[in-house]
């Protein structure tokens, strides 16, 4: 009986100590934040040092390069409307005078190869650390959220090649300059891959949720494998899994109280270190969002789907309702 007594008391040890971890490293990372973020990832020097971020005119994309340029990067916008990139352009720079802004017009659905390999040209000369594959969306012209018995061929593919070929074969060009050796060990390079907590699997979302998937698998492979090489341990890589985030692609149907993705891109930006120090692979910068995915692998399948389905039924609705305004 003593034996069994011990080996209780060993074991209700172990789960208050890894509870207490657990408590003490949540609270660590999301409240205890740098004073001077990403700084491994800047350079010394005259010339600056940038990030090239796509789907960077409005939303999450925007908000990132917010707070780079607030960190003394410089950044390069990536997007597919000229005008939207000019005045994202020029928000910034009266927000932080002095901030050096380029900006790149590219179609993330339609690009070709020969165009994606004359943009990555147009980039050596740039000390670019950090990409941020952050283009992403339903793909799709009508209300994204239905049954994939609706998608057409061009659907399924837009959708595809928004949300994965892009980031992967853009990934693939910016390497090369990502994994040039800096001259200081301690400093680093950094690809920032957007997933979703969508990854889980929604209903009425199957082409987004799949390829936020391929999003988080391609960027904690990328970890290892640059782990790996001597040419590119220097790089990090990391995804991020947003929830639910105010932008200008999801306005509708969004909760009280859910961050701006201004807002978020200060998460995002103010988290990114903890998380490299920590080795993760994937982290959700935002702590209500946080708690959320913490807590879903502990329901059951049943309360599971029951809930999620609840969540993007209210979703679809104002879609629906939305897109018969505009028909």
């Amino acid at each position: 009986m003593s034996i069994i007594v011990s080996s209780l008391a060993v074991i209700g040890g172990i789960v208050v100590l890894y509870a207490a971890y657990t408590i003490y490293d949540f609270l660590s990372l999301h409240f205890i934040k740098p004073s001077r973020p990403l700084q491994s990832y800047l350079r010394p020097g005259p010339e600056p040092t940038y990030a090239l971020i796509t789907g960077a005119s409005a939303g999450i994309g925007l908000g990132v390069a917010q707070e780079l340029v607030k960190q003394g990067f410089g950044v390069i916008l990536l997007g597919h409307l000229e005008h939207e990139l000019v005045e994202a352009k020029q928000r910034l720079e009266r927000a932080t005078p002095g901030a050096a802004v380029r900006t790149a017009v590219m179609n993330a659905q339609t690009a070709t190869n020969e165009e994606m390999a004359q943009l990555a040209k147009s980039l050596e000369d740039l000390n670019i650390t950090i990409l941020v594959n952050n283009v992403g969306g339903s793909g799709i012209s009508n209300s994204p959220i239905r049954e994939l018995g609706t998608y057409s061929f061009a659907d399924i593919d837009a959708t595809i090649n928004l949300n994965a070929r892009f980031m992967a074969q853009l990934t693939a060009l910016i390497l090369p300059i990502l994994s040039r050796k800096p001259e200081n060990p301690s400093q680093r390079s950094l690809v920032l891959s957007m997933s979703s907590g969508g990854w889980i699997g929604l209903p009425w979302l199957s082409m987004y949720c799949g390829t936020k998937a391929f999003n988080l698998a391609f960027s904690r492979s990328l970890a290892r494998e640059f782990e790996y090489s001597s040419t590119t341990s220097h790089v990090d890589s990391l995804a991020v899994t947003p929830g639910d985030v105010l932008s200008q692609s999801n306005r509708l149907g969004v909760a009280q109280g859910t961050p701006t993705a201004d807002i978020y891109g200060k998460y995002i930006i103010s988290t990114v270190d903890g998380a490299v120090r920590r080795k993760k692979r994937d982290f959700v910068p935002y702590w209500q969002h946080d708690l959320q995915v913490r807590l879903i692998p502990w329901l059951d399948e049943g309360t599971r789907t029951r809930e999620v389905t609840k969540a993007v039924a209210v979703k679809r609705k104002v879609w629906e309702a939305y897109y018969a305004k505009v028909e």
